[in-house]
């Protein structure tokens, strides 16, 4: 935590020194991810708090959140699409998170990026299934903000990316 506490501390000082207005993240570039889920939250959480705290010191705001839900070898075969209901719990726990604290930093929008959503060959997927699968996890989302009216007024954003990171998505 000392690091990252360290890393959004520079992070602010630049920004400001470049008079930047908003600055963006990632959950898991902000804070360490941990090695279970209640210790991601509790490590984004504590991040989340330093990040409001800076905010409030230099006036930067956020533009938009994100959950990082592909740089962790558990997305390997896809976070919203995976076939392991745990991979699809764990990366609705994480957009849960980051949602909200998207919410609570008064960030203008939050984006969704399936940066692994897709398959690797057609050998060993099933589009439908994964298509489908997909669909429900964003519905989940806009419910989230919606329907269960947490208060974020930004926008949802889908951040579509062909060809990346494999060249056949």
């Amino acid at each position: 935590m000392e690091l990252a506490i360290g890393k959004a501390e520079a992070a602010f000082e630049f920004f400001s020194k470049l008079g930047i207005d908003y600055y963006s993240f990632h959950d898991t570039d902000v804070a360490p991810e941990g090695s279970s889920i209640k210790e991601y939250h509790n490590n984004f959480a504590q991040m989340i708090e330093h990040l409001k705290r800076h905010q409030e010191q230099s006036g930067i705001k956020l533009l938009w959140g994100t959950a990082n839900c592909f740089s962790n070898p558990r997305f390997a075969a896809g976070a919203a699409s995976s076939p392991d209901p745990e991979v699809f719990a764990y990366a609705a726990a994480q957009v849960f998170s980051a949602m909200n604290a998207t919410l609570r930093l008064k960030g203008a929008n939050y984006v969704l990026w399936g940066g692994r959503e897709g398959y690797e060959t057609l050998l060993n997927t099933d589009l439908k299934h994964e298509r489908e699968q997909l669909g429900r996890f964003m519905r989940m989302v806009v419910e989230h903000k919606h329907k269960h009216k947490i208060g974020f007024k930004g926008d949802l954003l889908i951040e579509p990316k062909p060809q990346e990171p494999t060249k056949h998505q």
